[in-house]
Formats: structure tokens, C-alpha cells, sequence
């Protein structure tokens, strides 16, 4: 690992997390959402710690699910989704004991049609007012009869996803709420409502079945409201230095010469870029910590490196390991200067990082 650019994940963090996301709801079964190989953490390693005490993993696809199963995840109920996307995939449901929700039409006629060996659960998504997967609110009674009506199905839940749990100022998730609860209430079936978002701050979401998925890697979805504090931080992102040098007040920094510097600047390059999964969208100014200090980004991002302000910093040298994100500095903070939000930065973090395990 000669050029030293390491993710370092703390597997026990995640299962405080989790513990955490139960404690909010005692009552509820926590489907821990791992898709995206566990927003770019590891999903074997990370289904493996939690596998003592996850009520359910959630994965995007049945990839997704059968490299789980193979890497040893045997007895845990592992949940699509997104379901299937070919008839075909009812096989694997079968073979590798998988639930799988159910979204849109062509779903529905294959499991209706479908001869298995086994009965399965489905998850019955409902759009009330999300506008992307599920049946609409003058359909979805008559999908959930006919799947009641199936002889595949062991058991049906409700679910439905809400789009701004994480803003409760808008009414678009009591809207949300009101119209799962004019199909639910007219079935006796389990439901599932509450991601993180609504899993921290709407008690009457909880219901049966929750699904924290970003909470588990140790952001929160109310990044900068200080009620939210119990969150441990999982992933470390460091490299390290590998250029210092002084520039005078006027001298330009990187790619199009974004950066001027202002006075008589040190500047330290630092082998992480883009191709790593460090955003090119990163404005100047975004934080990095080395030496026990602050130093900001100072110049555009690179695909293999970036430039930093080291002003400052006590004694920087070339070697000197530099957290782009973790324990000192929160990957939230790093996500605004980028525009973005911290699903994304994790799940983006490429193989050319390599990742260590604390557990």
C-alpha cells in the first residue's frame, strides 16, 4: 500500500448505530439498510457485524443480496428494495430465502403467475406523494387484494418512503403520512414508514418495521441540529502529504488557477483526488485536518491530488497524514462545501482507497 490513502471503517461504531436507531423504537424491527456495498463501508463486513443483532438487512437488488448469502449472511432476512427486474429473479428469491418488495406491475404478474418451491414475504410499496416507486393510492387496494389472494405469499407489509422526513417544516410527510394511512387502515397488515429521517424525529412513523440507513454510518439527516448528537463517526478518511512548498501573494494554486494566494502561502499536496472519491465540487476552503489543526482546500481538485493551505499548521512535511473527513472533521461539513450530501461522498469512495476494519 505504497501510496497510503486508507478509509478506515469502525465496525463497532456501526453496531452502536444501529442499537441506537433500535433504542428510538424498541418495539419496531430495524431493517438495516446496507445497499450500496453499505454506502461505500463494506456491506459483507458490515452485514457480518450486525448479523447478531439486525432484525433484516436491505440491499438495492438480488446482487446485492446473493453476495451477501455467499459470503456466509445465511439465516438473516435480507429485503429487496427495489425487488426484481426480470421474471427470472423469482428463482433466486426462492433459492437464497430473500423478501422483496413489490413496486410496479410487471412485479406483480410475475409473482402472481409464479410457481416457487417456497412462500416469501413482500413488502407492498405505496407512493403517497414520493413520486418514484410504488402503486398510487386508487391502485394499490386492489394489488395488495390480489397478493392476499396469492399462493407464493407468507406474508404482506405495507411500506411507502417519504421525501422530506429530514424537513420537518414541510407538510409533504404529514400529506404522505395521511395517504398510507387511508390504504393501511383498511388492511391488516404490518407497515413500514420510518427511514432515518423520520426514525429520529417522527415517533408516530415508527410503526412495525423501520429502515435506518445513513444514521447507521454515523451522519445524521439533521446534520447541523445539535438535538442530535449520538451518533458515533465510522468511516476516517486520510492520506497523506507528499509535496510542501512556499508560494508569494499573488501566485496561482492548480487547475485554471482558481486559487490565488494572498499573502506568502505554504502549500501541501495531498495524494487524494476525484478518482478516489474525494469530490471535484469541493469549493476552496473545505477542511482538512493534519497536525492537530485546521488546514482548507486551496485550489481545484485533482484526479490524484489535492492542495492545501498548510498557514498555520504546526511543522508540515512531506509523510504527514492528513483526515480529509472522520473523527476531526465531519463529513457533513465536507459534504457542504461540495454541494452534495454524505451519502453521496461515502458511497463514491472508490477501490483505489483502501479500507481497513476496527471491530
Amino acid at each position: 500500500m505504497a501510496r497510503n490513502c486508507v478509509a478506515s471503517i469502525d465496525l463497532n461504531a456501526i453496531k452502536k448505530n444501529y442499537l441506537y436507531a433500535k433504542s428510538l423504537s424498541p418495539q419496531s424491527k430495524a431493517i438495516a439498510i446496507i445497499k450500496a456495498n453499505a454506502y461505500g463501508h463494506g456491506a459483507v463486513e458490515v452485514a457480518k457485524k450486525l448479523e447478531d443483532c439486525a432484525d433484516c438487512f436491505g440491499v438495492a437488488c438480488s446482487e446485492e443480496a446473493i453476495e451477501l448469502r455467499i459470503s456466509g449472511i445465511s439465516s438473516s432476512s435480507i429485503l429487496l428494495l427495489e425487488g426484481i427486474f426480470e421474471e427470472s429473479e423469482l428463482k433466486l428469491v426462492d433459492t437464497y430465502n430473500l423478501w422483496m418488495v413489490v413496486c410496479n406491475s410487471n412485479q406483480l404478474k410475475w409473482i402472481l403467475n409464479c410457481k416457487l418451491n417456497t412462500k416469501f414475504n413482500v413488502f407492498v410499496k405505496i407512493d403517497s406523494g414520493m413520486g418514484r416507486l410504488g402503486f398510487q393510492e386508487n391502485d394499490a387496494i386492489e394489488v395488495i387484494s390480489s397478493l392476499e389472494n396469492a399462493s407464493n405469499i407468507e406474508k404482506i407489509t405495507l411500506m411507502t418512503h417519504f421525501s422530506s422526513a429530514d424537513n420537518p417544516d414541510k407538510i409533504s410527510t404529514k400529506n404522505q403520512t395521511d395517504v398510507f394511512a387511508r390504504i393501511s387502515d383498511l388492511k391488516q397488515s404490518d407497515t413500514s414508514l420510518a427511514n432515518s429521517a423520520a426514525l429520529m424525529s417522527l415517533n408516530e412513523a415508527h410503526n412495525e418495521y423501520t429502515r435506518p440507513g445513513i444514521m447507521l454510518y454515523g451522519s445524521s439527516p439533521f446534520p447541523f441540529d445539535k438535538k442530535f448528537k449520538d451518533l458515533s463517526t465510522v468511516m476516517t478518511l486520510e492520506s497523506s502529504l507528499i509535496s510542501v512548498k512556499k508560494f508569494q501573494a499573488g501566485d496561482a494554486i492548480g487547475y485554471g488557477g482558481r486559487y490565488i494566494c494572498k499573502e506568502e502561502t505554504l502549500i501541501g499536496v495531498v495524494a487524494i483526488g476525484y478518482a478516489d472519491g474525494y469530490p471535484r465540487s469541493a469549493k476552496d476552503g473545505a477542511p482538512v485536518y493534519i497536525n492537530g489543526g485546521v488546514a482548507k482546500l486551496a485550489g481545484r481538485v485533482s484526479m490524484d491530488m489535492i492542495t492545501i493551505n498548510l498557514n498555520g499548521i504546526k511543522n508540515p512535511k512531506i509523510g504527514d497524514r492528513v483526515e480529509l473527513f472522520g473523527i476531526n472533521v465531519s463529513v457533513d461539513e465536507v459534504a457542504e462545501y461540495c454541494d452534495t450530501i454524505s451519502y453521496e461522498i461515502f458511497s463514491k469512495i472508490t477501490n483505489r482507497v483502501y479500507k481497513t476494519y476496527v471491530s
